[in-house]
C-alpha cells in the first residue's frame, strides 16, 4: 500500500483520497483533487490519497478487493479519516454494497464493510479518464463540492426541495378544471408513465405536466388501484394497482391536448407522443383518420429535450441521452427499482416519479437549449430533427402503408407466374431427363452404401428436381447442359443466381433450354 501526503505530516487526516495505482501522481492528484478542494475550504492538511491495487491482469476480482481493503482501511481508520473520496467505481461498489456506481454522484455513503460503518464514501472520477472525456469534468466538480459540503456540514441529498407545489387530482370533475387550468401557462413539459414500452399495450398508466422546474401536477388515468395489495400466483411481487381503461380521462386528455395553444416538452417524444395517439386518437390499429388526426393536434408545437441533449452534448467520445443521467445533478437519484412494471409501485411514489421525470424535463431544456444555440445547432434542430419526429412517429404507428386491393391483384398476377413456370418445368424434356439421371445417380449410391437390402429403380422416384437447389442447378447447366462456368460463389462454387442465369440466357439457342432458364 502506497500514499501520499500534501504538506508536512500529521497525526490525523480527514479525507482520503482512493485512486488506483497507475493515477497515484502527486502533481496530478494535487491538481485535480486537492488544490480545488482546499480553494474551497477543506485544508491540504486534512488531505492524503492511498492508492487501489490491482492484480497483474489489472482487474480487481471482489475478493481481490476486500482483502486489500482490510489494510486500507485499517490504516485510514488509524489516523482517524472519516471520509473516503473513492475515484474508482468498482472499488465504490465494494466499500458501499451498492450495485451501480454513477447513479450516486453527489451522495454521500455510509461504508457498508463491518468496523468501519463510522466512515463516509463519496464516488469520484479518475483525473485520468479526463483526457479522452473532458465531459466527466462536471462529474468530477459536483463529486467535490459534495466532499466541501460533507466535510462542513452543510450537505444537502440532490433532488431535495425541487419540488415547489405538486397536484394530484383525482375523479372526473377535479381532472377537468385542473386541465383547464393549464391552458394559461405558454409552456408545459409532459410525460407519461406506461404499462409497456409497445405502444399498442401501453396504457396511459399517469400522465404528468409541469409548467417549470419546481411546480406540476400528475393525474392517475389508467393505473387502477387494487382496495389491497394483491400478490401474484407464483410471484413474490406485490402489486398495488392494475391497468384499466379510464375513458372519461382519456376524453378530457384528448381534449386538452388538442386545444392546448403553448408549446409541449418532451423527453423523447417518439414515445410518449406515439402512444397518446394510439390511446386517445385511434380506434384500434388500422385507424389511419384517427392517427392522422392525432398526428397534427399532438406535433403541432413541440420540443423534445432527448434531441436537444444530442445536439448539445454530441462528441467523439459519444454521450448519454437519458433524462435522468442529464439531470442527475438536479434530481438525483430518483428512479423507482420497479419502474419496468408500474403495477409494483405505490400510487403516491409513481405520481410523485412522474411529477419529477416533468420538472426534470424543465431542467435538462434551461440546460442545453442555450448549449444548442450557441453551438449553431438551433436550425438543424428547427427545420429537421423536430419535422421528423412527425414522420418517424407515422412511420412507427403504421410501418409502410400498402392498397389492400392492389397487393391482393398483385398477388393474383403473381401466383399465375409462378402456375406457368412451374408448369413448363413439368413438361419440358430437359428436366425430365435431368430428373431421371438424378434418379439413377440415387439409386447407384444408396445401393452401394445398403449392405442389408437392395432396392429397384423405381424406388427412388421421390428423388426430383429442385429449381431452388443450387447443386441441382450446377449439375444440370454445367453437367447436364453443358454450360460455362461465368461467376463463382464465394465458397468458390459455380453460380446459379439470377444475374448467372440471365447470361446464360443471353447465350442460349434452343428453345426448349430457353424456356426452362426463363422459367428458372
Amino acid at each position: 500500500m502506497r500514499h501520499i501526503l500534501f504538506c508536512d505530516q500529521q497525526v490525523s487526516y480527514k479525507v482520503a483520497i482512493l485512486v488506483k495505482d497507475s493515477a497515484l501522481k502527486h502533481k496530478e492528484i494535487d491538481d485535480h483533487y486537492v488544490a480545488p478542494l482546499e480553494a474551497a475550504g477543506v485544508p491540504r492538511g486534512d488531505i492524503l490519497a492511498f492508492n487501489l491495487k490491482y492484480n497483474a491482469a489489472g482487474k480487481a476480482p471482489a475478493k481481490f478487493q476486500k482483502e486489500y481493503l482490510d489494510t486500507l482501511l485499517a490504516a485510514a481508520d488509524s489516523i482517524g479519516v472519516t471520509t473516503l473520496f473513492c475515484a474508482d467505481g468498482e472499488y465504490f461498489k465494494t466499500l458501499t454494497k451498492k450495485r451501480k456506481a454513477e447513479v450516486h454522484y453527489g451522495y454521500v455513503l455510509p461504508c457498508a464493510i463491518k468496523g468501519y460503518e463510522h466512515m463516509n464514501v463519496v464516488l469520484g472520477t479518475n483525473y485520468q479518464v479526463l483526457f479522452y472525456k473532458p465531459e466527466m469534468q462536471e462529474r468530477l466538480d459536483m463529486a467535490l463540492a459534495t466532499v466541501v459540503s460533507h466535510v462542513a456540514g452543510t450537505h444537502v441529498e440532490l433532488g431535495s426541495g425541487i419540488i415547489k407545489s405538486e397536484y394530484y387530482p383525482e375523479g372526473v370533475e377535479a381532472v377537468a378544471e385542473w386541465l383547464k387550468s393549464l391552458h394559461q401557462y405558454p409552456a408545459l413539459t409532459c410525460d407519461i408513465e406506461t404499462f409497456s414500452l409497445d405502444f399498442w399495450k401501453a396504457g396511459i398508466g399517469t400522465i404528468g405536466f409541469a409548467w417549470d422546474k419546481g411546480n406540476g401536477g400528475v393525474i392517475r388515468c389508467d393505473w387502477e388501484p387494487y382496495k389491497s395489495p394483491l400478490v401474484e400466483k407464483g410471484e413474490l411481487s406485490i402489486m398495488y394497482g392494475y391497468m384499466g381503461d379510464n375513458l372519461q380521462v382519456k376524453h378530457l386528455l384528448k381534449k386538452f391536448l388538442s386545444t392546448y395553444k403553448g408549446k409541449l416538452t418532451y423527453h423523447n417524444a417518439n414515445f410518449d407522443v406515439k402512444v397518446l395517439i394510439y390511446e386517445l386518437f385511434m380506434d384500434d390499429m388500422l385507424d389511419q383518420q384517427g392517427l392522422l388526426n392525432g398526428l397534427e393536434a399532438l406535433t403541432k408545437n413541440i420540443d423534445d429535450t432527448k434531441i436537444i441533449t444530442y445536439l448539445a452534448t454530441n462528441s467523439c467520445s459519444g454521450n448519454v441521452l437519458g433524462l435522468k443521467e442529464n439531470a442527475h445533478e438536479f434530481a438525483g437519484n430518483y428512479a423507482e427499482s420497479d419502474i419496468k412494471d408500474i403495477r409494483l409501485i405505490p400510487l403516491n411514489n409513481l405520481l410523485r416519479y412522474n411529477l419529477v421525470d416533468c420538472l426534470s424535463t424543465w431542467y435538462v431544456h434551461d440546460k442545453n437549449y442555450p448549449t444548442m444555440v450557441a453551438d449553431n445547432q438551433l436550425d438543424i434542430y428547427e427545420r429537421i430533427f423536430i419535422p421528423s419526429v412527425k414522420v418517424i412517429l407515422q412511420m412507427e404507428l403504421t410501418g409502410m402503408c400498402l392498397d389492400m386491393p392492389k397487393v391482393i391483384e398483385a398477388e393474383s398476377e403473381l401466383k399465375q407466374i409462378a402456375r406457368r413456370h412451374e408448369q413448363t418445368l413439368a413438361t419440358s424434356p430437359i428436366i425430365s431427363a435431368f430428373t431421371d439421371q438424378l434418379q439413377k445417380e440415387e439409386f447407384i449410391k444408396q445401393n452401394l452404401l445398403w449392405k442389408t437390402k437392395e432396392e429397384p429403380l423405381e424406388y427412388f422416384k421421390y428423388v426430383q428436381f429442385k429449381p431452388g437447389s443450387s447443386p441441382q442447378l450446377q449439375k444440370l447447366f454445367h453437367e447436364q447442359l453443358g454450360y460455362e462456368v461465368f461467376d463463382f460463389t464465394d465458397t468458390k462454387q459455380p453460380s446459379t443466381g439470377g444475374k448467372t442465369i440471365a447470361k446464360h440466357v443471353a447465350r442460349c439457342t434452343d428453345p426448349d433450354e430457353l424456356a426452362v432458364l426463363e422459367a428458372l
